[in-house]
Formats: C-alpha cells, sequence, structure tokens
C-alpha cells in the first residue's frame, strides 16, 4: 500500500497503468491485465463474457481497492468463486492472485483504476419499480458517504455498485450477512441495519 502511494507522489508524468519500475524492469499493467485478468474481467476490467452476471467489472475502481482485494484474495480472506475457463477448467481469485507478485499486483490495480466502468447488461431484473424506489431511499440514507450517489463512484476506495450484475450483488450480500469477507467497521454498523427486504431492495435499485 505504501508502494502505491510512493508511485503517485514521485512519478508524476509518467502513465502510471503502463510502467511501474521494479528490479530495473518495467511492468506493463495493461499486458498484465490482459495475462491474467482477461479472460473473465475484460482486458479492460469490464466482463465480456455472459456468466449469468457472477463476475464484477471493476474497471474504474481505486487502485487501493482492487490491490487490497488481490491480497484478500491472495491470504484467504475472502472467498473466491470458481468458474470455468475458455478451456472448461476451473479457476478462482485466489489461484491467480497467488501468482502475482506485489509489483505486478500493483501494475494491474493502477491501470484498472484509470479504466471507464461499463455497467453490467443484466439478465435477470425483476423491473420491481417500487422495491427499487426503496433501496434508492436506502442507500441515500446509508451508503452514498462512500459509494457515491447512486452507488456509481468509488468514493473512499469503495467498490462501484450500480451496474454490477446481479447474481454478484446477491453473493456478495449473502457473503456479507454470513461475515465470510471483510467489511470496514463503518459498513458493518449501518449493514446491521438491514432486513432481507432491505438487502434485496438495494439490489433491486443497483441493478436498475
Amino acid at each position: 500500500m505504501k508502494r502505491i502511494i510512493q508511485i503517485f507522489f514521485f512519478i508524476p508524468f509518467i502513465s502510471l497503468s503502463q510502467f511501474i519500475f521494479a528490479d530495473d524492469a518495467p511492468l506493463n499493467g495493461a499486458e498484465l491485465t490482459k495475462k491474467y485478468c482477461a479472460e473473465c474481467h475484460g482486458e479492460t476490467g469490464n466482463s465480456t463474457i455472459d456468466r449469468g452476471g457472477v463476475i464484477p467489472n471493476i474497471a474504474g475502481f481505486s487502485a487501493i481497492l482492487i490491490f487490497d482485494t488481490l491480497s484478500q484474495f491472495k491470504d484467504g480472506d475472502r472467498k473466491a468463486l470458481a468458474v470455468k475457463n475458455k478451456a472448461g477448467q476451473l479457476s478462482n481469485m485466489s489461484e491467480i492472485s497467488k501468482k502475482l507478485s506485489e509489483q505486478e499486483a500493483e501494475a494491474i490495480s493502477l491501470f484498472l483504476s484509470e479504466q471507464k466502468f461499463t455497467p453490467t447488461k443484466q439478465v435477470d431484473r425483476s423491473n420491481d419499480e417500487k422495491l427499487a424506489a426503496q433501496g434508492k431511499l436506502l442507500h441515500q440514507d446509508l451508503c452514498d458517504d462512500c459509494h457515491g450517489e447512486f452507488g456509481t463512484s468509488p468514493v473512499d476506495d469503495a467498490p462501484i455498485l450500480a451496474g454490477q450484475g446481479r447474481a454478484y450483488l446477491i453473493r456478495q450480500f449473502d457473503q456479507i450477512s454470513k461475515q465470510e469477507r471483510y467489511i470496514p467497521k463503518r459498513m458493518k454498523r449501518k449493514f446491521r441495519k438491514l432486513n432481507n427486504k432491505d438487502k434485496l431492495a438495494l439490489i433491486e435499485f443497483y441493478t436498475k
């Protein structure tokens, strides 16, 4: 984390997404993303593969958030979903993150943070306008301080929620409810206020 901050302050004139120097060798974030991430998340962090909305789009997330998430998967602090690659073999984020050096993870994080987020094409939205309206009010009351207005901005190193696949959001809400993944203390306090209907309302709002 400290290294990312140092890079931002000491290399102001270089495109950070393209080259980070480690052991005097340049690392290309775009090429590393293509090698390790593109099969599921797309070459710019926006998935082009229809997997039922279970793969998040991560373009435009903060570099710190992406780096932290890779570290959580690498250390086993976050459960990874197994998906089939093009060869029909199962793979997951834990396995992939363990292949990355710290410098490679930084390069990928910086590259993806500079890409434009594209909303997922929803495949199973319920079109419940009343429920979505309730979700909007809940978001404004509890969530927009960190996730931005309408859940579309990575404020305070928080993930973009609006435009993610419905199946992905359901899985994340379920993991958080079961305390199977890390969330900040301030989010824990707010999340405890939500009942099951509230969670469904938020998901409906984010997938509207």
